[in-house]
């Protein structure tokens, strides 16, 4: 009897233990996944750890586990408050990402526990890139919860982005830690041959991407000055609402010495950020932009809100070395909740090879894939920011210049100003953030040519993971495997 009750107490604290190390294993997997999430925003090398990490757990543990630590890391990382979407004001956006990684991550986890194959990291990867790219058509942010931004730094990766766009990137790296995982947990994995198709792609992305860095630029070369000028909300609010004469024309008289300056320097286009000042019709404020123009015989984008009867637009004007405003774009892509007031714009910023966006435009796949098609070889981006987030909207402005095969030039009021070439490489860059009195920059930029393979074959990658997704989870979840 006694030594009954030695094997009932002796199972009560193995199952005690059991609990505790189940309990330990979650949490332990929940935080490293989503501090390496939340890492991925500065360093792009953390993405790829936190996705092994979720993988190797769902091989290990329930369903209901994996949602939970897949669901939970996800929103953890989207609370770095650098992140594009601030999760405190766009956390219904964010939670419903977060369900449909975990959902992928679990149907992952079930077919791999039924067929243990190398082949299974093919349902993570176009089950991860699916997800991302359905909701990029539909999103009113467009594509930049895309994990595929944090690999901006990791330039022979990017590359494969003027072929696929950002959703090969998403592949790569979803199928290549998806098929570590495998390899780890399951012995018979550990072939080459079972490991042939993830590593041969991820070998062959490698190599076009320094191969592509080192192709010789053949595009012209145009120096481009961009400027900023130090401002507080308070005041950018009084000069955008044309409430404060007084420091409207403060702000005009700074600015027009800024690009006296880097003209003097020898700019020949010159581009201010989104809505500076605040237009009635074709008034005096910007008179004193022509004019400076004129006199310097350069080129200039500067964003305005600009007014036509009773509608509001955020716009971007284009001056001719003449002084002559030539084209006027306005903004497509408005932000939801602080632009409920603009008049969305319905036509394409396109003047001759060069391209015209403004800030949140440059989230969206279009109109930018068009720019490339029509052979754009630089966009010029006005924009904003919102201080923290400089890096990470920077960035996808930056990778828009991959996918579509053009130079990029980006003067985030609040953020970076930046210019980068038709590869991802940024040539130039400072933080115009409050405090900064050289927020300007001047570079001679190599222009793209256009006409990316992106732009010609369009939404056919990401279509195709939706189809594989689909059809291999079906497949799979419901055929029994063979015995050997």
């Amino acid at each position: 009897m006694q030594l009954l009750g030695f094997n009932k107490n002796a199972i009560c604290k193995q199952r005690y233990w059991a609990k505790w190390s189940k309990l330990l294993d979650c949490v332990f997997a929940t935080v490293t996944s989503g501090l390496s999430f939340f890492l991925s925003v500065e360093s792009w090398y953390f993405s790829w750890i936190a996705l092994f990490i979720l993988c190797i757990y769902s091989l290990r543990k329930s369903v209901f586990l994996t949602f939970i630590v897949g669901f939970t890391s996800y929103m953890l990382g989207a609370a770095n408050p650098h992140a594009v979407l601030p999760i405190f004001i766009y956390w219904p956006f964010i939670t419903f990402n977060a369900i449909a990684v975990a959902s992928v991550l679990v149907v992952f986890r079930l077919i791999a526990d039924k067929w243990k194959g190398w082949d299974t990291s093919v349902i993570f990867a176009s089950g991860l890139t699916a997800q991302e790219f359905i909701f990029s058509l539909f999103s009113p942010h467009g594509t930049v919860s895309s994990i595929a931004y944090t690999q901006v730094s990791n330039l022979p990766i990017i590359q494969i982005a003027s072929i696929t766009g950002i959703w090969g990137i998403t592949f790569l790296m979803a199928i290549t830690t998806a098929n570590i995982a495998l390899f780890y947990r399951y012995p018979q994995n550990r072939r080459i041959k079972a490991n042939l198709i993830p590593i041969s792609l991820l070998i062959v992305t490698v190599l076009f991407g320094f191969y592509r860095l080192n192709m010789p630029l053949e595009g012209e070369k145009i120096k481009i000055g961009i400027a900023a000028i130090s401002t507080n909300l308070e005041q950018y609010l009084a000069v955008s609402a044309n409430k404060d004469k007084q420091q409207v024309n403060q702000t005009i008289e700074r600015y027009i010495q800024k690009v006296n300056l880097l003209a003097q320097s020898g700019a020949e286009v010159v581009l201010l950020p989104e809505k500076i000042i605040n237009l009635d019709g074709h008034d005096k404020n910007l008179q004193y932009f022509s004019d400076m123009v004129q006199k310097n015989k350069i080129s200039l984008i500067l964003g305005v809100t600009s007014k036509d009867g009773n509608k509001l637009y955020n716009s971007a004007y284009v001056f001719s070395h003449e002084g002559e405003e030539i084209f006027q774009y306005n903004k497509k892509h408005l932000q939801p909740t602080y632009e409920s007031r603009y008049t969305p714009g319905n036509s394409l910023g396109v003047m001759n090879k060069w391209g015209i966006e403004i800030c949140k435009d440059m989230d969206f796949i279009q109109p930018t894939l068009e720019y490339s098609q029509r052979g754009v070889n630089i966009v010029f981006i006005p924009a904003l920011d919102f201080h923290d987030d400089s890096w990470s909207h920077a960035r996808v402005a930056i990778m828009r210049g991959v996918e579509g095969d053009f130079a990029v030039a980006r003067a985030g009021q609040w953020g970076l100003l930046t210019l980068s070439d038709s590869r991802g490489r940024i040539l130039k860059s400072v933080s115009c953030d409050i405090g900064q009195d050289k927020a300007d920059i001047m570079g001679e930029v190599p222009l793209g040519t256009g006409n990316s393979i992106y732009s010609k074959i369009g939404y056919s990658f990401g279509w195709m993971c939706g189809l594989t997704f689909i059809i291999l989870s079906t497949v799979l979840l419901f055929v029994k495997p063979t015995k050997n």
